[in-house]
């Protein structure tokens, strides 16, 4: 019977710590406002990305979202965000394509944003400029290029 005991408390202890670090029980919110909109016309698009591949387009974006323009900032908050590394790259979409028109030389057309405010040269930013860390609620706040 000790040995029951001492079994059923290791498990008891064991559930515990495993709901303790639940990745439920940790998530986190993650607000992201954008700043800087100018057109009111066509859609934000917001991607959320968690992996040096996502960035690169080499993988889907965690999440995906699209909001309309209403006035100069505009917020948006995710629930239930695990914890991790992430950046969040954002298109308005002014003309409703759904995609970056860029000129004869590749540079963007339309607004344009990172998170951290990361900017590139001749190109996006590195991951590594645009990643940042949720451990608890968090907010990010980005300002369009033009």
């Amino acid at each position: 019977t000790k040995m029951k005991t001492t079994l059923a408390i290791s498990s008891g202890i064991a559930i515990s710590l495993l709901l303790l670090f639940s990745p439920r029980i940790l998530a986190a919110d993650l607000k992201i406002t954008i700043e800087d909109i100018v057109e009111q016309e066509g859609h934000i698009i917001i991607a959320v990305l968690s992996s040096e591949q996502q960035f690169g387009d080499e993988a889907a974006a965690s999440a995906s979202l699209i909001t309309a323009p209403l006035g100069e900032t505009t917020s948006i908050t995710l629930r239930d965000v695990n914890p991790g590394f992430y950046a969040i790259r954002v298109l308005h979409d002014v003309n409703g394509n759904n995609k970056m028109d860029t000129n004869f030389v590749g540079m963007p057309k339309e607004p344009w944003g990172f998170s951290n405010n990361a900017k590139g040269k001749f190109g996006p930013p590195k991951w590594s400029a645009a990643r940042f860390e949720i451990k608890s609620d968090t907010q990010a706040t980005i300002n369009l290029n033009r």
